[in-house]
């Protein structure tokens, strides 16, 4: 049976963070950090082991994402404590230490994510290391990609619209944290961008926007700068064209394939749920589509639960752990449960804080949860194995 390999290493930064080096003893410091790296090492090698074995997928994923959680939290302790790099001297050298740990817990995230890439739940939050260094990498990157588009000759609202999204996108990302799912994603669009450029020397604000729409860039800035574009140019039109004007454009965005997979706002329905039904209100005697599915029940609109939202979100991660579902994005299923039920106090459940819930449950939580499924099994046993 698989177990947690982490007490080791949480033992080992435990003393480094409970001892503090003081001048003098900086050498017994630097064996602590040799101890921890040299547990890295090791850990990789157990690791492989216990998952190259005849280990079920279900167990798999469980024993490599509490590992992921625990190196990740692990990493973000010593990330908070680490001393400032600009003192010379032994703080200097302590820094240096320290950041020797941390990178070592991001190489073994890393190891977990590409060895064993189908059970790493990439909608974890990454590291507070990784959170930043990418974050900044991507911002680097838009700045240049916002100075090519302005010299393209694109819209220069939709150019805002593209900085507005990232700029939004990193300030939450440095405030409350960002899965690699989302940083992948906003990896792929300063890819594509530039391709497009590199491709096409006269690109064009449509060609863009058909491009973000087939990577299903659903921000709010988007959303909102093609509405105000199309609206501008079918009051430009005659009376008399706005209407095939409108049903091409619905034809159009029809015809271009979203990948679903990709989100960038995850708890925003996808662009095309987004645009095409807003462009359906604009046809002529139209009463106008609701964005979202109306689910009556009792006068609800969503399933309503007995359930709080922590224990709700711990019943579904269960259900997710032992393989329930068919898919395995955790966003998507997140969106599904917001979007359909409701509970007991809360009418429209947030997805950040269901997110939240997903991965944060309590013992007390639990013990509600584990009586409620007692109950289901006391039934089962009772009715069907008496």
């Amino acid at each position: 049976m698989v177990k947690s390999e982490l007490y080791q290493l949480e033992k080992h930064i435990g003393n480094i963070l409970n001892d503090r080096p003081v001048t003098g003893k900086e050498h017994q410091f630097a064996a602590q950090v040799k101890s921890v790296v040299t547990h890295c090492i090791s850990l990789k090698e157990k690791w492989a082991h216990e998952l190259f074995h005849a280990v079920k997928e279900p167990v798999a994923a469980r024993y490599v994402q509490f590992h992921q959680a625990g190196v990740t939290a692990l990493s973000n302790q010593l990330t908070i404590e680490l001393p400032p790099a600009y003192f010379q001297g032994m703080e200097g050298k302590i820094h240096e230490l320290y950041l020797t740990i941390v990178s070592n817990l991001e190489s073994l995230l890393q190891f977990l994510r590409q060895g064993f890439y189908k059970y790493f739940d990439h909608d974890y939050p990454v590291s507070y290391k990784q959170c930043r260094e990418r974050a900044e990498k991507i911002n680097r990157l838009i700045i240049r990609l916002t100075a090519a588009l302005q010299e393209s000759g694109i819209d220069e609202a939709l150019i805002s619209s593209i900085k507005l999204s990232f700029d939004h996108k990193l300030a939450d990302a440095n405030e409350s944290g960002i899965s690699y799912r989302q940083l992948d994603y906003c990896d792929a669009i300063t890819v594509m961008i530039p391709r497009l450029l590199n491709e096409q020397s006269n690109i064009g604000t449509i060609t863009l926007a058909r491009e973000l729409y087939h990577h299903n860039f659903n921000s709010y800035e988007f959303s909102q700068w093609y509405q105000e574009y199309f609206s501008s140019r079918i009051n430009k039109m005659v009376q008399n064209k706005k209407e095939t004007a409108i049903r091409d454009e619905i034809d159009a965005f029809r015809s271009i394939f979203i990948k679903q997979e990709l989100v960038f706002e995850a708890e925003l329905p996808a662009i095309s749920e987004q645009l095409i039904p807003w462009l359906q209100q604009l046809l002529p005697g139209q009463p106008g589509t609701d964005l979202k599915a109306s689910l009556k029940i009792n006068g609800h609109e969503r399933m309503p639960l007995k359930f709080s939202v922590a224990q709700f979100a711990f019943f579904v991660r269960l259900c997710y752990l032992e393989g329930c579902f068919p898919v395995n994005n955790i966003s998507d299923i997140l969106r599904f449960f917001t979007r359909n039920f409701e509970t007991k106090k809360q009418l429209h459940i947030s997805f950040k804080s269901f997110a939240r819930a997903f991965y944060g449950a309590d013992q007390a939580t639990a013990a509600v949860v584990r009586d409620f499924l007692q109950r289901m099994i006391n039934y089962i046993n009772k009715t069907y194995f008496p």
